[in-house]
């Protein structure tokens, strides 16, 4: 198992699991066990698939003989988990990089992997010491409810574990038809699963950073797969009740403990809504009416809303779901708190790009319009997120046409023109749609309305509001300086405004006027190096730049996620303003980066 080649470990491996399937000497399990982790800890991905697929299936079956599945494997597998994820949450809390922490999180996955590997074997253990095992084949009207999932490998099909397909109906239809009774005594194996597993796995999910995307989605797996063996009645009497205990207050108005805020902050909240409410179709509606429950509560409460936004995001992934989230924000999008219609906001930015152009002209727009109309500042201003996104990936002409319409009201109509926060939130929309918008609009609308705030903001006399302003500014333009634009776009808008923006700085953070003058002196530099042909197609090179430059921030702002979530705590409302609200793009690109890569 020491061998430097990775076929001859993973040969090793394979044999091992032959080996236990001969050793009758107990005493001999834990020197097994040992070698287990030690293949699943190796750092080829070929030796650990041996070991997740052959030997960890070979042991589970001598620790079922045994009688110390639970005991010993599955809550020696729990401490693994727990082991490895105290270290990806230490990483988290001291800052290290990025780098470290993902190489953290893929160990963690591969634990949870294991486990899931043997939730076949947990459940065959569970079906199998059931006090109905030995009784006839019930009456079964749908076979197909209680058939056996499909398996990976043959090794991790229950249908192999217990004996046959026929066998694991039986079981499970007897199972169904005990536990749905009004009154049932549990068993050693259920009881272990109710009071063990399930505590130990939602403690493992508060503590679990919910911005480790593939982390969160592996426990969303788990639970999931754990779901679908037991059946939905007892998921429905038993698991849903266990989660909804913890994060569903008795009452809507109730003020949250300092544990329901934890729970609810935690990756707790989309594995349940992932793995448990979105396990059957048939319980859809019991997973809308949650997921805007939970939405309202969590908004009326300022509590951090990242979770949340989590939740729909990978529910989002399944377009059988679309209409039905689209139901659950307009639902919120009529409640009469600002809050919650602020939170709406925030989830329509997020989700607008993932839906069917034909829902975003039908149901998103309308639903924008009529935030972008509300009687209060702020969801207007929480609006023009939205609007933006909107932009970014929008194809029919009419809707660009509104998105834009509605973003040039917000800056010129005489109601936003002392609105700071619409202003601020204009220059981090145009930031952020700029490089990925049309050109024509980027260079038609962003660029000169960006100017125009940048000139602007140079006779402001609030000195913190010309901060932020001027802050907002040089994130935008770091951002646009990494597209192509135009030789006399770039000598008639943007150096104009870095210009403007030098101004603000060496006024109010002399400390970083180099950085705008670097950038400045960057921007002339490229300038003069396309004024012959202005419009010609940008190199590789300079696409090279480009692409190193948008991953270098999109890392950044990963980082960013990761060493601030744990940080987060609920703040409490000075007056009817909008829940906090975790950057959408944050949100977006540390998700769906970290899981893709």
């Amino acid at each position: 198992s020491d061998d430097k080649s990775e076929e001859v470990r993973a040969a090793v491996t394979r044999t091992l699991g032959l080996v236990v399937a001969f050793i009758d000497d107990a005493d001999k399990y834990n020197q097994c066990y040992d070698l287990v982790v030690s293949s699943l800890s190796d750092s080829d991905n070929v030796v650990t698939d041996s070991a997740r697929y052959v030997f960890l299936p070979a042991l589970a079956a001598w620790a079922y003989e045994l009688q110390v599945l639970e005991s010993k494997l599955l809550s020696c597998l729990l401490v693994q988990i727990n082991n490895h994820l105290t270290k990806v949450s230490n990483s988290l809390s001291g800052n290290d990089d990025v780098d470290k922490v993902l190489r953290q999180e893929e160990v963690l996955v591969m634990w949870v992997s294991a486990y899931i590997a043997l939730l076949p074997w947990q459940i065959a253990s569970l079906l199998q010491s059931g006090p109905f095992a030995i009784d006839a084949r019930p009456e079964i009207e749908e076979e197909g409810e209680f058939t056996s999932p499909a398996a990976a490998e043959p090794l991790l099909d229950l249908a192999v574990i217990v004996g046959s397909g026929d066998d694991v109906v039986r079981l499970r239809a007897l199972f169904h038809n005990y536990t749905s009774q009004e009154s049932w005594t549990q068993w050693k194996e259920v009881k272990w699963l109710l009071t063990d597993f399930l505590p130990k796995l939602t403690d493992f999910l508060i503590q679990l950073d919910v911005g480790l995307a593939k982390a969160v989605s592996s426990f969303v797996m788990l639970l999931h797969s754990l779901c679908t063996l037991l059946g939905r009645s007892f998921v429905n009497s038993k698991i849903r009740p266990f989660f909804n205990t913890i994060l569903s207050p008795e009452n809507q108005t109730d003020r949250p403990s300092s544990a329901r805020v934890a729970a609810l902050s935690s990756a707790l909240l989309p594995c349940f809504v992932g793995g448990v409410l979105n396990c059957f179709p048939e319980d859809q509606s019991v997973l809308t009416s949650t997921l805007h429950k939970l939405l309202s509560y969590m908004a009326l409460n300022v509590l951090p809303m990242e979770s949340i936004q989590i939740s729909f995001l990978m529910l989002s992934e399944d377009k059988r779901l679309h209409t039905a989230l689209v139901e659950v924000l307009w639902e919120a999008l009529r409640s009469s708190t600002v809050q919650v219609r602020c939170a709406t906001a925030s989830l329509i930015e997020l989700l607008i790009k993932d839906m069917d152009e034909t829902l975003v002209a039908t149901r998103f727009v309308p639903a924008l319009v009529t935030l972008a109309s509300d009687d209060d500042m702020a969801v207007r201003v929480a609006s023009v997120g939205g609007f933006g996104s909107l932009m970014e990936c929008a194809k029919q002409k009419s809707l660009l046409e509104k998105a834009q319409v509605q973003l040039a009201t917000f800056l010129d109509d005489p109601t936003y023109q002392e609105e700071h926060a619409v202003r601020v939130e204009m220059i981090k929309t145009l930031g952020r749609v700029g490089p990925n918008a049309e050109p024509v609009f980027r260079d038609q609308f962003v660029l000169p309305r960006l100017h125009s705030i940048a000139e602007r903001n140079n006779s402001s006399t609030n000195r913190t509001k010309r901060q932020d302003i001027a802050l907002e500014l040089l994130e935008a333009f770091r951002t646009l300086s990494c597209c192509f634009i135009a030789a006399d776009q770039v000598a008639e808008y943007l150096l104009p405004s870095l210009r403007c923006l030098l101004t603000d700085i060496e006024d109010i953070a002399p400390d970083s006027t180099e950085a705008i003058k670097s950038l400045i002196s960057e921007v002339e530099a490229k300038s003069s190096s396309d004024t012959s042909s202005s419009h010609r197609t940008p190199s590789a090179a300079e696409q090279g730049a480009k692409t190193r430059f948008m991953r270098a921030l999109m890392r950044r702002d990963s980082s960013q996620s990761l060493a601030s979530t744990l940080a987060l705590q609920p703040g409490q409302p000075n007056a009817p303003s909008p829940s906090p609200k975790v950057s959408t793009r944050d949100v977006r690109s540390f998700f769906r980066l970290n899981k893709q890569g």
